[in-house]
């Protein structure tokens, strides 16, 4: 599928490129893409890559690189597959420093006959550390296990320097298979992945609230939005103590999941989204001029009004990352297409505040 980005005349971006990665001649499902810039300018982008057409739990995390602004990228490679199983980003690329860079992946088990959002049989997750830029990468370390069962970092900005030195990581997690989720947030020293307990954000059994992503405002003020899967609606929570507790929770105005929060030159905030409105199927952007407390639509970097909208073959997981001079990398994958093909997309952002 080729792009098919959409912006408002008046929005905060515009779009100097965009284009489809890695598509070749064979049928691929490739998606939650996660996106970083070194100190070097080099890109590093990881990715799930499986078969196609059926869903056959064999996908790959891939790896690659791009040292021109995305112009080019490195022949992909694999970096963890497990048989029988979907191995993915579950929480993807976090960067510490240039010397520090952890990569939180895992697999999944796709069991259509289970339904619900999230039709997994088993999951798994652990992170392996990079020494040295994303060439070599460490042995995995031990199992990640901060909820009774699911536990995802999906936090696509993680992580966040805090005062005291700690870094704090968005996380989500769930007390049942595929119900009670919680969207919480974490903290580890700078220098280790030791996770203190989980400190939730937002909790209701009869609400679920997942994907969650979030940004520092100003000081020790942070907002979070957040999925909540059962009306579909985005929420919004805030702090004022650098996330050791939160206040206000309510709904955005819009709705959404696969949450990417962005800060633009002159502050504003763009939040990037899988839109769960059914009349506007795609990626779409709102933004906040006000820290968070009101949202305006202000287009589409992805739409597809007549996607097959259904768990296993969904867009989203856009993320971004800052090229300098105002150009704002940005990552999405496709719905899963009629041939069973779904794509990552790499879009050339322009930031006009």
């Amino acid at each position: 599928m080729e792009p098919t980005p959409r912006l408002n005349a008046d929005a905060p971006i515009e779009v100097v490129e965009a284009r489809t990665l890695f598509r070749g001649t064979s049928v691929r499902r490739r998606g939650a893409a996660s996106l970083r810039r070194l100190g070097s300018g080099r890109l590093l982008m990881t990715w799930f890559e499986g078969t196609g057409p059926e869903h056959r739990n064999d996908g790959a995390v891939m790896l690659s690189h791009s040292d021109d602004r995305g112009a080019t990228w490195d022949e992909p490679f694999p970096i963890y597959a497990y048989p029988g199983w979907d191995s993915l980003p579950l929480g993807g690329l976090a960067l510490v420093r240039d010397d520090l860079l952890h990569l939180v992946l895992g697999r999944v088990k796709f069991d259509a006959s289970l339904g619900g959002d999230e039709p997994f049989a088993g999951w798994y997750m652990a992170a392996t550390t990079s020494r040295d830029g994303g060439r070599t990468w460490s042995d995995l370390g031990p199992e990640i296990e901060l909820f009774p069962q699911w536990t995802e970092l999906y936090g696509t900005s993680n992580p966040h320097l805090r005062a005291d030195g700690r870094l704090i990581w968005a996380v989500l997690g769930t007390l049942g298979r595929d119900e009670q989720w919680q969207a919480a947030v974490t903290t580890t020293g700078r220098d280790d992945l030791a996770f203190t307990p989980p400190v939730v954000i937002a909790a209701d059994p009869e609400r679920n609230f997942a994907d969650t992503d979030l940004i520092r405002v100003e000081g020790a003020r942070f907002i979070a939005v957040i999925r909540e899967m059962n009306s579909r609606d985005a929420h919004v929570a805030f702090s004022d103590d650098e996330c050791r507790t939160w206040f206000g929770l309510r709904p955005t105005g819009f709705k959404g999941a696969n949450i990417k929060l962005f800060r633009l030159r002159d502050g504003s905030i763009l939040c990037a989204h899988r839109d769960e409105d059914p009349i506007r199927r795609g990626v779409s952007v709102h933004h906040s001029r006000d820290g968070g407390e009101t949202w305006q639509f202000v287009g589409q970097l992805y739409s597809d009004p007549g996607a097959r909208h259904q768990p296993g073959g969904l867009c989203g997981y856009p993320d971004m990352a800052s090229l300098g001079g105002g150009e704002i990398a940005c990552t999405l994958h496709t719905y899963t297409d009629a041939e069973g093909r779904a794509d990552i997309q790499f879009l050339r952002l322009r930031d006009r505040t």
